[in-house]
């Protein structure tokens, strides 16, 4: 756990503070960048606020706290910022929560839409309107509080408030521009070997643990899902080639997923010992369709579907995906194989995660091309590299017998 008010913590924070700003000084693309985002952030915000607020509706002003979250990132991260959002629900019971996803439809397979769940799926909306606003990613910033309204409805939040506002105030290098820097917080939280969502915890001022777990709503795990795609009543381990579907391929493979021909001799060793367990493959549209598998059902799912074919699922067998972070809020366990991504950072305590360890994760060190490009030139990731389908294999028996095993509840 990270001491974030120890020296040693504090001039490692300086170094990075002083690093960006070096850069900043030598470089002008640096400087534009930040000036960019300065102008951008100010002036046509504060420009919007007074010649075009008038167009877009407001939230309601009534007895209930209306609230913006904007949540950055794919399904994986959304699943990681439940864990915030469910700790200021406990604070604010009666409050609507607004939700504008970068992933299209992502919080949709995380909430359900009710009288206090509502998505945005429009244009980003104006956050001033509401009376918290709230982006979240890697990091956790405060963009807006409406402070007589909270002090009137929600005054149990105020000290949460302060004391998120007081630490992002100290970090404000790193969280003022979080579309700029939140990868620079990534790298220190690895070097920390912390959980993703240790910065979150601390930044919003709720200090939750970090390895909160429990169930959606019963809604998003209707059995009926399993009825549309013959799977009820059927015994199946789900798998995933890994691909984020928000990626662009182009021919060429992610770092961190799996060859083809590896899931094939996987999927061989599964089915001499387990016949009579199905092979389904879940993922995307750009996800490979695998014809090895029993059932494939990649691209052709709903997102709010995922929820429940997961979880009625003996087990999911993936590599470090957002599907896999959705297993935080399921009953069904993971196999995970960890390539380049930190299983520090991204590993949940209720999987099985598999890192070989060879070399330090490399995510987010060479820019954007991380996703598809070693940091130190090979052509594939040697963490992977080293995870066979036997070694896959084994891990997945064992978590099969132990489940068999297990008493029922």
């Amino acid at each position: 756990m990270i001491d974030w008010n120890s020296d040693k913590t504090r001039v490692e924070l300086r170094e990075i503070k002083t690093t960006l700003e070096m850069y900043g000084h030598d470089c002008r693309v640096v400087r534009w960048a930040f000036a960019y985002r300065f102008l951008r952030n100010k002036i046509w915000w504060e420009y919007r606020r007074k010649c075009l607020s008038f167009l877009r509706p407001s939230p309601p002003r009534d007895a209930r706290l209306h609230v913006y979250f904007h949540l950055r990132g794919g399904i994986g991260d959304c699943a990681a910022n439940r864990v915030a959002i469910m700790q200021l629900r406990r604070l604010m019971p009666d409050a609507v929560f607004y939700f504008f996803t970068d992933t299209p439809h992502a919080a949709e397979v995380l909430f359900v839409p009710d009288d206090k769940h509502v998505f945005l799926a429009e244009r980003m909306p104006l956050w001033y309107r509401y009376d918290l606003a709230f982006e979240i990613c890697l990091s956790f910033k405060t963009v807006h509080i409406n402070r007589n309204r909270v002090k009137k409805l929600a005054p149990q939040l105020i000290p949460v408030l302060k004391a998120g506002l007081a630490r992002q105030e100290k970090l404000k290098f790193l969280v003022g521009d979080n579309y700029l820097t939140d990868e620079v917080l990534g790298r220190f939280m690895a070097a920390h070997r912390e959980s993703q969502l240790a910065a979150q915890s601390y930044l919003s001022g709720l200090d939750f643990d970090t390895d909160t777990t429990g169930l959606l709503s019963p809604q998003l795990l209707d059995t009926c899902v399993l009825d549309k795609y013959g799977l009820s009543g059927k015994k199946y381990v789900t798998i995933h080639s890994g691909v984020n579907s928000l990626v662009t391929l182009n021919g060429r493979r992610p770092l961190k997923c799996w060859p083809e021909e590896k899931w094939r001799e996987f999927a061989a060793l599964f089915k001499t010992q387990f016949p009579d367990i199905l092979l389904v493959q879940l993922g995307g549209k750009n996800s490979p369709a695998f014809d090895f598998a029993d059932v494939c059902l990649a691209g052709k799912t709903a997102l709010n579907e995922l929820p429940a074919l997961l979880n009625g699922a003996l087990l999911h067998v993936d590599g470090e995906s957002g599907l896999v972070q959705l297993t935080r809020w399921l009953n069904t366990k993971a196999v995970v194989f960890f390539a380049h991504t930190s299983v520090d950072c991204f590993g949940l305590k209720k999987n099985r995660n598999l890192a070989a360890g060879l070399c330090r994760p490399c995510m987010w060190l060479i820019g954007p091309n991380w996703y598809f490009d070693c940091a130190l030139g090979y052509a594939s990731c040697k963490n992977l590299d080293a995870l066979s389908a036997q070694s896959i294999m084994q891990a997945v028996r064992e978590e099969l017998e132990k489940s068999a095993t297990a008493p029922t509840a």
